[in-house]
């Protein structure tokens, strides 16, 4: 787009909002942005009344979040998804999140890549689109082969499994700008088309896992139509990260955005998982994208959010 990104919401940051979808939207509508992107409560209203809301307040629906087996059960017809998306005009339903189980070897990636393969076909005939929302497990190195093996055959809580991947792979050194060939998400990039799989990255995610957000854009910036805007922080040493407010912590969001803007990106998607007033984060999430896109030094140092009172 020659005027750079759009502005869109990521609902599910808003998700204890006391209000009906449908009034949510025009929220959102009336807070200045572009679009909006639904995630769970999409289920659960009438999309009649969604569409009539996104009409009113002249959003554009970008996308659904809905996991891949319920894609998958609303392609064989066990479910109703892909007539609410037809009815609201959305054309993308984007894959949240992987289990570590689907991506802790080559193996398990050539599965995934089939899945994806034949979900985006299928998705073709209803002239929609299939996406993937990066999480950081895609961004950790494959575990050897007789790990991986052992985890996966190993009757041992998810939670445990999940660490050991994490602790194994977090010991390897990674060069930020270069995302390497051992890593699910490149074997996912290399096994389907751009057809087929859009990305969505969660820059969030990507840092947390060790990488500049950027480096995937080099990669595979030709598929990449949407960008989650989300900070974080080091929670201190074994205690991973935290969630803090936008250009407080970790992501350089300044270069996000203009590689975003390099890239053709069509929308750029406010995400913020802080647990304060979601009222509140409509208007910081319209400000915050506002600022980073019109390249405004205020973009630095955005207001930030009261945190709901206990």
């Amino acid at each position: 787009m020659d005027s750079g990104p759009n502005k869109a919401l990521q609902l599910y940051s808003i998700r204890t909002l006391s209000e009906s979808l449908p009034e949510i939207v025009r929220r959102v509508g009336a807070a200045g942005y572009d679009g909006v992107e639904f995630a769970y409560r999409f289920h659960e209203e009438p999309p009649e009344d969604v569409a009539a809301a996104l009409d009113d307040a002249d959003l554009v629906p970008v996308a659904v979040h809905a996991d891949f087996p319920e894609i998958e059960a609303a392609l064989d017809g066990e479910s109703d998804l892909l007539v609410r998306c037809r009815t609201v005009g959305c054309d993308t339903v984007v894959v949240p999140h992987l289990s570590t189980s689907e991506l802790r070897t080559r193996s398990d990636i050539r599965s995934l890549s089939r899945r994806f393969r034949d979900a985006a076909a299928a998705l073709a005939d209803w002239d929609m689109q299939l996406g993937y929302h990066t999480g950081r497990r895609a961004f950790r190195p494959f575990l050897p082969d007789g790990v991986g093996k052992i985890t996966g055959e190993t009757p041992i809580p998810a939670a445990v499994g999940r660490y050991t991947h994490r602790l194994l792979t977090e010991l390897r050194p990674t060069e930020p700008t270069t995302i390497p060939s051992e890593t699910p998400i490149w074997n996912l990039i290399a096994r389907t088309a751009p057809t087929e799989v859009t990305l969505e990255p969660e820059v969030a995610e990507i840092r947390e896992a060790g990488y500049d957000p950027t480096a995937l854009f080099s990669l595979c910036g030709d598929r990449i139509e949407m960008v989650h805007l989300r900070d974080v922080a080091s929670a201190g040493p074994l205690r991973g990260y935290e969630n803090v407010p936008h250009g407080e912590g970790l992501v350089d969001m300044d270069a996000v955005v203009d590689a975003a803007t390099d890239a053709g990106v069509d929308w750029v998607i406010y995400e913020n998982e802080l647990d304060s007033d979601p009222a509140a984060k409509v208007d910081h999430g319209a400000t915050t994208l506002e600022h980073l896109l019109d390249g405004s030094d205020q973009s630095r140092s955005p207001t930030r959010i009261p945190a709901t009172s206990s």
